[in-house]
């Protein structure tokens, strides 16, 4: 992923660079994935 799916802003890449995250509302992901915590799915 290139941009935030929360705000929309550039992600960045960790020192590490096993994760990206947002410097603007704090989101995290690891390379290549997204979280999904933030959606709730109902059944």
């Amino acid at each position: 992923m290139k941009t935030c799916p929360k705000c929309h802003g550039r992600l960045k890449m960790s020192a590490d660079g096993k994760t990206q995250y947002c410097s603007i509302c704090r989101y995290w992901t690891k390379i290549g994935t997204a979280r999904l915590d933030s959606i709730m799915i109902y059944g």
